[in-house]
């Protein structure tokens, strides 16, 4: 960081200085690790970020009591996103990387094994923030047709990107900034090599501290979350391209993710979409992935099938699986598909961890003694696990194919193992 600015706001802001010259060698994360799977208890992960905080970004103690009993933590991009001060209740601004920072240090402190990752975006540039959480107007000062969706967070690289960087910006048919179709944000030019190599150091940056092990890559599937969509003509209509551009983004988009998983070496880069497990990330957070339906089932089931076939790279795949709620039916669900790397997720994602924690989650588990089996008469899945704990979950599906969700319980066991 170099001298500081006045923001828009009339707010003393550090400025970025780029260092101009020969590209830096190749950089590496020694300290990054994933995190360690176990039966002994249903494996879960958590998902959120604490909005109102104090000018640090750090967790409430009420907080950290719940997120220190998860191997995997997945920070949002809100942390600390309507910061106070408690002597005068007023805004304080904070940027994202350093809430994001000292969050990971409380986390660190509380359970040095924890995997701790930062949820980054591989699309959006977010610039419509404004300093006071009480006005609503999204600020324009550095996109002018940002709106609402594109008002998330204070990020160092964006404010750097639309000052300074703009030629890292992808521009559309016309010769104009790109929009994304989701918040009217601008977005990186990922078939430069120099806007590759820019989001891979940011995602370094963040893992050099040596508290966060990895980095989310939001809308790695674009707004649909699903890789089979990201075509270059979906591209290209999503945002105003012509198809030779929209080609050429889609093919750096995905080089940007595979160089990044690789800088990462032990850590984690955690994608939108299943498909997208090792071909460019190690990592998947999937929206809604768990729940009461056949679905669920069979999603883990192919998970688990994929890293058999795949090898010892296949075997590290981290699958966050997003539910609902934690009813006996969703549980089942999830116990009765889920093999090594996958992780129970529920709960909201700004709201700290309120919600994302079961007493069920602590219960004695032990590994599967098996794979689920389906009976064609009953209509049931059954899996039983070590402890004597058994799943059964029946899935109702129409007569057409349709999946219409299922009802399930958790008949838990108390055997030693």
């Amino acid at each position: 960081l170099g001298s500081s600015a006045m923001s828009a706001w009339g707010i003393l802001l550090p400025t970025l200085v780029v260092v101009r010259g020969a590209p830096p060698s190749p950089r590496t994360c020694s300290t990054c690790h994933p995190p360690v799977h176990s039966w002994d208890t249903i494996p879960v992960s958590f998902h959120s970020a604490a909005t109102a905080t104090g000018p640090q970004g750090l967790w409430s103690e009420s907080d950290m009591e719940i997120i220190k009993k998860f191997p995997l933590v997945t920070i949002e991009k809100w942390q600390g996103s309507s910061a106070t001060d408690p002597t005068t209740n007023k805004p304080v601004f904070l940027w994202e990387e350093d809430a994001w920072l000292a969050a990971a240090k409380q986390i660190k402190t509380a359970s040095p094994n924890t995997s701790v990752i930062v949820w980054m975006d591989t699309l959006l540039i977010y610039t419509g923030w404004n300093v006071d959480p009480a006005n609503k107007t999204v600020n324009t000062t550095l996109n002018p047709d940002a709106n609402a969706e594109c008002a998330t967070g204070h990020f160092r690289p964006a404010e750097y990107l639309e000052r300074e960087g703009r030629s890292l910006l992808l521009r559309n048919s016309t010769g104009d900034l790109a929009l994304t179709s989701f918040g009217h944000c601008h977005t990186y030019d990922h078939s430069q090599a120099a806007a590759r190599q820019f989001w891979t150091d940011k995602c370094l940056d963040m893992t050099d501290s040596g508290v966060i092990d990895g980095c989310g890559a939001d809308f790695s599937a674009m707004g649909w979350n699903e890789w089979s969509m990201c075509t270059p003509s979906n591209i290209a209509a999503d945002m105003g391209l012509d198809l030779k551009t929209a080609t050429a983004w889609a093919a750096g988009h995905r080089q940007m993710m595979k160089d990044t998983q690789d800088a990462l070496g032990a850590g984690l880069l955690m994608a939108k979409d299943p498909a997208e497990l090792g071909d460019h990330a190690n990592g998947v957070l999937q929206e809604a992935g768990c729940y009461r339906r056949n679905f669920t089932v069979n999603n883990l089931r192919n998970l688990t099938a994929r890293r058999r076939a795949g090898g010892v790279d296949a075997s590290k795949w981290v699958y966050q699986c997003h539910g609902y709620d934690t009813s006996d039916a969703t549980l089942a669900a999830f116990l009765v598909g889920a093999g090594d790397g996958d992780y129970f997720t529920v709960g909201g994602w700004y709201n700290g961890a309120q919600g994302h924690w079961d007493d069920d989650f602590a219960r004695p588990l032990g590994p599967p003694l098996a794979d689920a089996v389906y009976d064609h008469v009953t209509g049931n899945w059954t899996r039983e696990f070590a402890s004597g704990t058994k799943a059964t979950f029946t899935p109702h599906v129409s007569a057409s194919g349709r999946d219409m969700g299922g009802t399930g319980m958790v008949e838990w066991g108390n055997r030693p193992f």
